[in-house]
């Protein structure tokens, strides 16, 4: 139940701090996730569990890589933050994140990044 109490926590802050670049924001209960669309069709998925357990993917294409994910879901990337971590776009590796499954930090955080451009930029 936890998971889905912070996927609508999640999802009112979307709406709060992104939303004149919303294109579609759905809720989906049964998958455990917030499916969006940007206006510029970049896709992001937001998931949590009940579990402890986070991730924020990025989708610009349907390209290999083409996306950055921010996420503690696998404990094996030696960075000072594990177990959270972030996938780069274009990149196999994961370095540190600022990230921390709190969506009342993470979403504005996450919105900000979006809305400057920064998550689109590739290293």
């Amino acid at each position: 139940m936890l998971g889905l109490k912070l996927l609508d926590k999640a999802k009112l802050l979307l709406h709060q701090h992104l939303s004149i670049l919303l294109k579609t924001i759905n809720f989906e209960p049964k998958l455990a996730r917030i499916h969006v669309i940007l206006r510029d069709n970049v896709q992001i998925f937001i998931r949590y569990n009940n579990y402890g357990e986070y991730s924020y993917s990025i989708i610009f294409s349907k390209f290999e890589l083409d996306r950055c994910r921010y996420d503690n879901y696998d404990d094996k990337w030696d960075v000072i933050t594990r177990p959270h971590h972030f996938h780069p776009r274009k990149k196999l590796k994961a370095i540190s994140s600022k990230m921390t499954g709190n969506p009342d930090n993470d979403i504005p955080f996450l919105c900000k990044l979006i809305k400057s451009g920064k998550v689109y930029e590739i290293d």
